[in-house]
């Protein structure tokens, strides 16, 4: 090959139609031919490349890395990607030797690259973000299904809306209150529903059950304690959950199981909303909205001496009592669908309830309440192997409750279901009151807090 060769029309009509660069160098790394598409390239006219070393050219800016010297280096077909003018070209150089001159040549293709990097780029962008949004789509679907888990503030009954009227006006003060219900009645859910309509909703919410700490734990979990305060302790000292509480809600569960020996000291909190954290000297101030609950009766409590007085009062400045489940018929069989579409996606089954095993759970007595509701729907989902969840697949326990109300249909007389449980729900009430000196005494032998007992007693005995 000589260079009267790239003067040829056939051979510069030939390259000058691909739409790839062509570039063309001797063994000495000079340009000796480029193509109309290298020059646009480039960005310079022939004049500018031709008989320049692509060392200079390299340093002149028209092309980073030179492939034309990797090849003459490494000696053998090199593709690198080359940046020029901004735009991004793969490049492809060849060692080509010619026999018959005993002459070397470099070849480069040059292929612009620089959309389908940008339509690669944008879709491994696009695909980032899908999969980002995807995360994050199935992060708030987990939460908000978490959310409805735990705050499924299910309801129709007249009980249950007079309740949430309540709530709702009480929510926007910052009174405190105090929560009476029996165990899985849903004090935790109201708790948190208080706090989300209240007027710190973006503030913390601070739950602690004061029945499930030992006593000896107890006050440094809720007040905290001062570096080096005791053997053992942190020697950063500790914040208390009713410092980690400022600005928004401290909610004390079972408070009827705070010692006697603490009450003094949530006294102050409630009255001046400032506590001495262990080993400390110093007053600290918190703003804090108060709610505890409790299925004791504190009232009585404070008659036997195990519940401060004062305390008892300063708690009890909003009541609000919370129905049972047996008191709100009208929300079991929404409260059972609702858990039931929960379960039914969490454990991706496909199962339907039976009517006649709705017809009993609508008549069991719920002992447990809503907390009771929620396992045993969770547990036929999980456990019943047929598409239709029947009546022989609930637990023994209801089983058996539910073969003694079948076995008392016999003397129905007529009456339907609901009319002949209250008819003995009334005859056990009265019973209980002419047997006992005290309603509360009458309450503990029925199961029964005082306040429940009461709420029965008045129905039935005007």
């Amino acid at each position: 090959m000589n260079k009267g060769f790239f003067k040829d029309k056939h051979f510069n009509t030939i390259f000058n139609h691909l739409k790839d660069g062509i570039f063309i160098a001797d063994n000495n790394g000079v340009a000796l031919w480029i193509n109309d598409t290298s020059t646009k390239q480039l960005g310079a006219p022939r004049s500018k490349v031709i008989g320049k070393s692509v060392t200079e050219l390299e340093n002149n800016g028209l092309f980073t890395p030179s492939v034309t010297k990797i090849v003459l280096e490494k000696r053998e077909t090199v593709t690198k990607v080359q940046t020029s003018k901004g735009r991004q070209y793969l490049a492809t150089g060849h060692l080509v030797e010619v026999q018959k001159d005993d002459t070397e040549y470099v070849l480069v293709q040059v292929k612009d690259i620089t959309e389908t990097v940008r339509a690669s780029f944008k879709l491994e962008k696009a695909e980032s973000l899908l999969k980002k949004y995807w995360n994050e789509l199935q992060q708030l679907k987990m939460k908000e299904t978490e959310k409805g888990h735990k705050q499924a503030i299910i309801g129709k009954s007249k009980e249950h809306e007079e309740m949430m009227d309540l709530i709702s006006r009480v929510a926007t003060v910052d009174a405190t209150i105090l929560l009476n219900g029996e165990t899985g009645v849903g004090k935790s859910m109201i708790a948190e529903e208080i706090h989300k309509n209240s007027e710190r909703p973006d503030k913390p919410f601070v739950q602690i059950n004061c029945g499930a700490i030992p006593e000896t734990l107890l006050e440094s979990e809720l007040f905290g304690y001062k570096r080096g305060a005791f053997t053992g302790a942190n020697n950063r000292g500790k914040i208390g959950l009713v410092e980690r509480a400022n600005g928004g809600t401290l909610f004390l569960d079972e408070i009827g199981e705070l010692p006697i020996s603490l009450q003094p000291k949530l006294l102050q909190l409630v009255q001046n909303k400032s506590f001495i954290p262990i080993g400390a000297t110093d007053l600290k101030k918190v703003d804090i909205r108060i709610i505890t609950a409790t299925n004791q009766d504190l009232l009585q409590m404070v008659k036997e001496k195990r519940f401060r007085e004062d305390l008892y009062y300063r708690l009890n400045v909003v009541s609000i009592q919370i129905p049972t489940l047996r008191e709100r018929k009208d929300d079991i069989l929404p409260l059972i669908y609702h858990y039931f579409d929960l379960y039914m996606t969490k454990y991706r089954k496909n199962s339907t309830l039976s009517k006649e095993l709705l017809d009993y759970l609508q008549n069991y007595s719920w002992p447990g309440n809503i907390r009771e509701l929620e396992n045993m729907v969770e547990r036929l989902i999980v456990t019943t192997k047929a598409n239709v969840i029947e009546k022989s697949d609930l637990p023994d326990k209801v089983l058996q409750e539910i073969q003694q109300i079948e076995a008392s249909f016999s003397s129905l007389n007529d009456q339907s279901l609901p009319e002949y449980l209250e008819q003995i729900e009334k005859k056990m009430i009265t019973e209980a009151k002419n047997n006992h000196p005290s309603t509360r005494k009458a309450a503990e032998s029925l199961g029964l807090t005082q306040s429940s007992f009461m709420r029965r007693l008045k129905k039935y005995n005007p």
